[in-house]
């Protein structure tokens, strides 16, 4: 009898060693900032089409969240001292992978525009050069794809929330703002004004976005269960359901 309980216990602890289990058996703490329709707070509580889809998924292998709506850099800074195990969502960038555990299996796109007042004749083809006279309003922590990150002769000014950017651009107090285009739309929307700006073409970059996992919880079984996860529930026709109510391809 002896010999069998020993038995048990390896065998669970290989198990769990392997990441087939664990997952059922804990609760994560997930971090994400105001970014409608992506995700947002409503009513008090965690709402946007990629919020429903990670707590579905998470339903689904036995993980009960806890979502914590948190200022993006506060989100990223969680992450990365291992105060949350989740962030809800990011690029993959060479920085964050110091940090974050990227799952193969991206949970949305993500396409970044320059917008402008409809009034500003402001034109773009490309070049971040014929933007050098411009100031342009971007959200503290985010990334626009590595040209713009980098350009540093860019007069960037930067807001904690999205919605700073594109009330900046409607005051006029900023000539340009960047940023997710799903975004800024809804963003223009709730504020009646949108009829009051217009995105420049072409797009700025148009990217993969990713849940990141927490190196620093040792995360990294958790991470390639929740992509296999994701990549099964994206054929099911509760993901559909969530598209479709969020008005998404």
């Amino acid at each position: 009898m002896r010999n069998i309980k020993c038995l048990s216990v390896m065998i669970i602890f290989l198990i769990c060693s392997s990441g087939l289990i664990c997952a059922q058996v804990i609760e994560i703490s997930a971090v994400f900032p105001t970014w409608e329709p992506y995700g947002y707070v409503e009513n008090g509580k965690a709402a946007g089409f990629e919020i429903e889809i990670f707590a579905a998924v998470m339903k689904n292998m036995g993980i009960k969240v806890e979502f914590l709506h948190q200022p993006w850099k506060r989100c990223l800074y969680s992450v990365k001292n291992g105060t949350a195990d989740v962030v809800i969502s990011t690029l993959k960038v060479n920085e964050r992978t110091e940090y974050l555990y990227y799952p193969d299996e991206p949970i949305s796109i993500n396409r970044t525009a320059l917008f402008t007042a409809i009034d500003k004749d402001i034109v773009f083809n490309g070049s971040l050069e014929g933007l050098k006279n411009f100031t342009i309003g971007v959200t503290n922590g985010f990334s626009y794809g590595p040209a713009f990150d980098s350009c540093d002769f860019l007069k960037k000014d930067a807001s904690t929330e999205t919605e700073a950017v594109v009330i900046k651009v409607l005051l006029g107090r900023n000539e340009l703002g960047v940023g997710n285009v799903a975004v800024i739309k809804i963003i223009a929307k709730k504020n009646n004004a949108s009829h009051k700006i217009r995105f420049l073409e072409p797009l700025l970059h148009s990217q993969k976005l990713y849940v990141g996992f927490s190196k620093a919880k040792k995360h990294k079984h958790l991470t390639a269960d929740f992509s296999i996860a994701l990549s099964e529930f994206r054929k099911s026709t509760e993901y559909k359901n969530i598209m479709k109510k969020y008005s998404l391809d």
